[in-house]
């Protein structure tokens, strides 16, 4: 009973001697490197590469993806860190043309992109792709003032490069009488890959993203080569 009325005290005194904050080690973070933007959503305009004559791409053409980061700063306030995670993309792009199958006499199917004449009443005239990914960055970021102001004013460089599996296409069309939705389009190479950057302030930044891979398989289909640029909002 002794033995535990010293432990008892001797701890009350160490929490208010020290202060109830610094017992738990709620203010160790300053003395850690401080992590940043470990949860990434972006709005992104998407488009094609050399797509065939004819092919008006529509402005409107709007996708997203959400990412989780692991972030790794290279030491403490470091102006340097790394950063790996994974995340799902959705590509759309929204056009006058449509997905055809052309065959030849062996049987061989080619996947093509042919400009249509589309009725005063569509709505919707899509071409989707649904990626899983694996995102890594080299990330630059002002450190150079305190912790409070850096959350009130923090520039940020991030350069990387992101590769992607298919987990899901489809084509989408939609009028005052129709809705056709056509799944798992032909000839899909079923990965992409390709440099990445983001430029911004706090949680806003300009992101951008160029495919080093084609929709479509070589030989199998209309060489389409996918891009993205949006803003991306960042937290935690």
């Amino acid at each position: 009973m002794k033995k535990l009325l010293t432990i008892l005290l001797l701890l009350n005194s160490t929490i208010y001697g020290q202060g109830l904050f610094e017992f738990f080690k709620l203010t160790a973070d300053d003395d850690n490197p401080e992590r940043f933007d470990r949860i990434v959503v972006d709005i992104n305009y998407n488009n094609w590469v050399k797509a065939p004559p004819g092919i008006s791409q529509k402005l409107y053409s709007i996708g997203g993806s959400f990412y989780w980061y692991k972030d790794i700063p290279l030491g403490e306030k470091s102006n340097v860190a790394l950063a790996y995670g994974i995340g799902v993309d959705y590509h759309s792009v929204y056009s006058n043309g449509a997905v055809q199958y052309d065959e030849d006499g062996e049987g061989n199917t080619f996947t093509n992109l042919t400009p249509i004449a589309l009725p005063p009443g569509y709505t919707i005239n899509k071409v989707s792709f649904k990626y899983l990914e694996a995102p890594l960055e080299l990330r630059l970021r002002t450190m150079s003032r305190s912790r409070e102001e850096r959350r009130g004013f923090n520039f940020k460089f991030y350069v990387g490069f992101k590769a992607g599996y298919r987990i899901g296409s489809h084509t989408k069309y939609r009028d005052n009488e129709n809705k056709i939705k056509v799944f798992r389009l032909q000839n899909t190479l079923p990965y992409r890959y390709g440099p990445t950057v983001r430029i911004g302030f706090n949680k806003i930044a300009f992101n951008a993203f160029y495919s080093l891979t084609t929709v479509f398989e070589s030989d199998k289909g209309v060489e389409l080569i996918p891009f993205s640029i949006g803003f991306s909002w960042m937290r935690f």
